[in-house]
């Protein structure tokens, strides 16, 4: 490698590192605060990383204030049911736009891709309105429903299973397999790290996701995570820095937890797929 090279290389680093530190700084942050038991009086500036008095009192407030066990619990309801549902969807709408043959598949694909384009704040008064008059308010399949048709996980599926052979379905046809069959036994166990991509995509937006739960759970026992740190931070216990950001450390546990188990996954597909996330 030559001198240039290693120039250059050095540059990358350096700049790499200065974005971690810029990206990961708010998050040390919060957690350093969050472990300051003096933190709700009052804080330092600039503020300090390191706590003051170290101790887990923020928590023990938050554990006190809030039912946070039950917001988990229905956060936990509401994500694994948006997972399956939108895992189910996508793959069979991606199977179907890559490998099907039918008439209309470009201008279904085209429907598909706008109505990427449309906001979800757009539509998200007429579906209430819909969800109301068959009576999903105050439900968690109301919660739950709209993954199963969020088009862009149906256009993620499709350019992973562009990249698979076709080869593999019609050896399969040869041999008398039907389509379903050849979809779950063939392609399916293929599309491991693009599954794994849109579960945590998922899991990301129905975790932080507060407007849709918002309008269609009234009941406080229904609430979710989202929910409650949106309360609480707006409600009198908002100005207690401390504790605030210890529910905020909370609520981005599960989140970190299992982006670290599924990143390898995450980045095959994203390799795979050609698509920047």
């Amino acid at each position: 490698m030559t001198r240039r090279n290693h120039m250059v290389e050095l540059v990358r680093l350096i700049v790499l590192a200065l974005l971690a530190v810029v990206f990961l700084y708010p998050f040390v942050l919060m957690i350093g605060i969050s472990l300051d038991n003096n933190a709700n009086f009052g804080l330092s500036f600039p503020p300090r990383i390191v706590p003051e008095q170290f101790g887990w009192k923020n928590f023990s407030l938050v554990f006190r204030s809030l039912p946070i066990g039950t917001y988990y619990m229905n956060s936990l309801i509401i994500v694994a049911g948006s997972v399956f549902c939108h895992i189910v969807g996508a793959a069979l709408a991606g199977y179907a736009l890559s490998k099907g043959e039918f008439r209309g598949k470009k201008l279904w694909l085209l429907i598909i891709l706008s109505a990427m384009m449309v906001p979800d704040q757009v539509i998200v008064f007429t579906r209430f309105l819909i969800f109301n008059q068959i009576g999903l308010i105050n439900t968690f399949v109301g919660v739950i429903l709209p993954t199963l048709a969020y088009p862009f996980g149906v256009f993620l599926v499709k350019q992973f299973m562009d990249s698979l052979p076709n080869e593999l379905g019609e050896a399969a046809k040869m041999d008398g397999a039907h389509h379903f069959r050849i979809f779950l036994k063939i392609y399916l166990p293929l599309t491991a790290p693009i599954m794994a991509t849109l579960s945590i995509i998922t899991v990301m937006q129905k975790w932080n996701e507060l407007l849709w739960p918002l309008l269609i759970l009234s009941k406080s026992s229904m609430y979710t995570v989202s929910i409650g740190v949106a309360n609480y931070t707006l409600g009198p216990n908002g100005t207690y820095i401390g504790s605030s950001l210890a529910l905020a450390t909370l609520t981005i546990i599960p989140m970190v937890a299992l982006f670290l188990i599924l990143q390898r996954y995450v980045i095959q597909s994203v390799a795979s797929s050609g698509l920047k996330l």
